[in-house]
């Protein structure tokens, strides 16, 4: 159903992707070693990732980086190997030789015990497993049954929030492993490609290609035909004049889309209510998300968007009205805080000109207090 909320996890129930999904079987028919998925929040970026997975014959793994950030408070290399692992266990009982041969594969490894009933980690207190040591049985398991395992680090840029240097490992799996593919997928566009560094000279990854996809928003013909489609699933008719007004409020960031057409098909509310929602409650998630950002110097951070979101959107229109709000502030520390929401996706920068690139981020950062 196109108006699930939950994210897409077949290619069937995906819109308007083709060219995204060609670009992904491409690289990994050729053997790319390490492609970048970017877009902003809500554009779409794991539904892609979850139905191009879901067509694949090779063995693959998505972890969700956030998820063990969140949990942990940081991105253990214990708590990603395990989350490797398990992934290899759901995807082996498509086949249970497959399984077989990869807990044989996995037998050298002295942290990892293999049973008849599975595979376990056994770490001392003191000890930690070794992710090289993992992926390098991985390929070599790979390369006896003539693979390829794609592993997928959804919001990848979470991964700095360790003391293992995963760049590293990721510099050093693009040059040894040539049966191991890995996606990294991020919201925070500027983050990722700071993790990255792949134009830093001393960077780890720096000088090794990196397939780039953007997912971006839907057009205005794509989001109406993308709407008009969901409501026909359900068989409901809407009249263009409402679709019309849905893609100016929402501007094609499919999940905003999507959670109206839930509100208005399943939930039965009026296109009005609907639309209301939809801001009401993104206003809240915006929020919530955009406190972790912001919250080392709140009040400037909530004056910036809030002189983008009403219409300032030149470096001096918005450092005057920063100002006015907040008090004198240097050039230094107002271009940190301005590069800052460009990198968390907050802000989007074209020809030297400001933009909010989510209209409910623009609302949400009118209606909150500044100071």
């Amino acid at each position: 159903m196109l108006f699930s909320v939950e994210p897409k996890a077949t290619i069937r129930d995906l819109y308007d992707r083709e060219i995204e999904l060609n670009e992904l079987r491409s690289s990994v028919l050729r053997g790319d070693r390490l492609i970048a998925v970017y877009g902003i929040r809500r554009i779409g970026k794991t539904s892609l990732v979850r139905a191009f997975l879901s067509d694949l014959s090779q063995p693959y793994v998505l972890i969700d980086v956030r998820q063990i950030y969140f949990v942990e408070g940081n991105v253990n290399v214990n708590s990603l190997v395990r989350h490797v692992l398990d992934g290899f266990r759901k995807f082996m009982r498509k086949g249970e030789r497959l399984w077989e041969g990869f807990k044989d594969a996995l037998r050298g490894i002295s942290w990892v015990r293999v049973s008849a009933g599975g595979v376990e980690i056994k770490l001392s207190r003191k000890s930690r497993a070794n992710l090289i040591e993992l992926l390098n049985a991985v390929d070599e398991w790979c390369g006896r049954n003539s693979t390829r395992f794609i592993l997928v680090f959804d919001e990848a840029q979470y991964m700095r929030f360790s003391n293992i240097r995963y760049d590293g490992v990721l510099a050093w799996a693009y040059d040894n492993l040539s049966n191991v593919t890995f996606i990294v997928t991020g919201s925070e566009v500027g983050v990722l490609r700071n993790f990255l560094r792949i134009d830093d000279p001393e960077a780890p990854l720096y000088g090794r290609y990196v397939r780039e996809i953007y997912v971006d928003r839907f057009s205005r013909e794509t989001s109406i035909n993308f709407l008009r489609r969901g409501f026909t699933e359900l068989g409901i008719e809407v009249n263009d004049g409402e679709l019309n007004e849905v893609y100016e409020k929402l501007d094609g960031i499919v999940g905003w889309l999507t959670l109206y057409g839930y509100l208005r098909g399943i939930e039965k509310l009026s296109h009005r209510e609907a639309l209301d929602k939809v801001f009401n409650d993104g206003v809240k998630l915006v929020l919530s998300e955009l406190d972790a950002v912001i919250k080392p110097s709140r009040a400037r951070y909530l004056a910036i968007l809030n002189a983008v979101a009403r219409g300032l959107n030149t470096w001096s229109e918005i450092r005057r009205y920063v100002e006015v709000r907040t008090g004198e502030i240097s050039d230094t520390v107002f271009n940190k805080l301005i590069r800052n929401l460009v990198r968390y996706g907050y802000l989007s920068k074209v020809n030297n000109t400001y933009a909010i690139p989510d209209p409910v981020v623009a609302k949400a950062v009118t209606e909150v207090h500044i100071g």
